[in-house]
């Protein structure tokens, strides 16, 4: 038997080799045009902009492009003759080379699109099919080896150019358009992409392809800039971008909703994009003269620095209070943060929201020493609960700190309202 391995794979979107080993998929995303001079062995970028968006993939495959596929055996193949290839059940025709120990095999993706179930050589309908490779041993008579890679294509094209915004379970976004709503929410050197809605059948997209992440364009607001409207405007498929991974193995879905990498003090406006397992990002927020075009004040903010209690860098509480943002009891305050805070939904709102109101109030409060002894006395207690919440687990910290309130609740009850109402008998 010609035993047949996986070696490498050329000409695709992106390739999963890793959930089922014995049968790598290929993935292929046809959206936008490739520019002019893209050879047929490489794919093209797409997301080279014009005037605002596009679908568009950054890995695009084409018609004309040839998937190359290179396995290893573990015998000598005498002949080309020898390989052959199905896309399902209809017999394909590579070009073959044959080398020491591999064999090299060059689709043309017009080729599996024609043979696939839909029969396109254009590439303009989606394909699921198995491409099974065999390949005859060196002497008469022996069995045959066997590949099977299952290749996946998603189409795009201006139909799924926007979704629609889904600010409220009241609106109904078409089935299949990834996520379809954010605010920007400003951090320290960030943006938080807040308040994600999400469409029904999520992961999987129109294309019966899953989603794997989101993309968001983005560029800062200038000078020549009148109005936010305008900063949006300006952000076209070749703008700057950053991605954002989604965990779809939960339900619902994790997001990482930070865009890093942003300078504090300068505004910044976004578009977000759903982008595919085959690359192709689409699904747009809608802006400008869009259907449903959303307020772009809510793609709009500015970065700054935190000031406050759950900031890592230096903050009031640390100066102010105990001297030092490297003191244990401003340590023990960010541990509370991380392990408490952080990980939920509630907290993070809760951590947005004081980052968003703090710096006015810590302003104030470090021109007053009144105010700093205030501020530490009121926040002893609170370092008492971090510290216990840290220590034994948040709950058993609750627990110990109600039943310690309702029994001083009924020693004041007893010792004080009671004293009170004896003495007026």
């Amino acid at each position: 038997m010609a035993t047949l391995t996986y070696n490498s794979v050329g000409g695709v979107s992106n390739i999963d080799t890793t959930t089922t080993p014995t049968k790598p998929v290929i993935y292929g995303g046809f959206a936008g045009t490739c520019p002019s001079g893209t050879d047929s062995n490489s794919t093209c970028d797409t997301c080279q902009g014009g005037t605002g968006m596009a679908v568009c993939n950054k890995n695009a495959v084409y018609p004309s492009l040839y998937l190359t596929i290179v396995l290893n055996t573990s015998s000598t193949i005498a002949n080309t003759s020898d390989v052959t290839a199905k896309l399902d059940s209809n017999n394909i025709y590579p070009t073959i080379t044959l080398g020491s120990g591999t064999v090299t095999l060059k689709f043309l993706w017009s080729d599996i699109c024609a043979k696939s179930s839909n029969g396109s050589t254009a590439c303009d309908q989606n394909v699921t099919a198995d491409l099974v490779i065999t390949a005859a041993g060196s002497s008469s008579g022996s069995a045959a080896g066997t590949f099977t890679f299952h290749i996946v294509t998603s189409v795009a094209d201006s139909a799924d150019l926007t979704y629609i915004d889904c600010p409220t379970e009241n609106e109904t976004p078409a089935a299949g358009s990834g996520f379809c709503h954010f605010t920007a929410f400003p951090g320290d050197s960030k943006v938080y992409a807040d308040n994600l809605g999400i469409s029904d059948s999520y992961p999987t997209s129109s294309a019966g392809v899953d989603y794997k992440s989101l993309m968001f364009f983005y560029e800062p607001q200038i000078p020549a800039d009148a109005n936010d409207a305008a900063t949006v405007a300006r952000i076209t498929n070749k703008s700057p971008s950053f991605e954002m991974n989604i965990n779809n193995t939960v339900s619902p879905p994790t997001v990482d909703e930070r865009i890093t990498g942003l300078s504090n003090g300068t505004t910044y406006c976004f578009i977000m994009g759903n982008r595919d397992l085959t690359g192709n990002i689409y699904f747009f927020t809608p802006t400008g003269a869009a259907s449903g075009a959303v307020d772009p004040a809510t793609q709009c903010t500015t970065p700054e620095k935190v000031v406050g209690l759950l900031d890592d860098k230096h903050c009031f509480i640390a100066t102010a209070a105990f001297g030092s943002d490297m003191a244990p009891e401003v340590q023990s305050f960010r541990e509370f943060r991380n392990e408490y805070l952080l990980p939920y939904s509630w907290g993070k709102t809760f951590v947005k929201t004081y980052y968003k109101y703090s710096p006015k109030y810590a302003a104030l409060i470090s021109q007053s020493e009144t105010a700093k002894v205030l501020v530490r006395g009121a926040l002893w207690p609170l370092l008492f609960f971090a510290r216990m919440s840290v220590a034994i687990g948040f709950w058993y910290a609750l627990a110990i700190v109600a039943f310690g309130a309702l029994t001083l609740w009924g020693l004041y009850r007893r010792l004080i309202l009671g004293q009170n109402v004896r003495g007026e008998l």
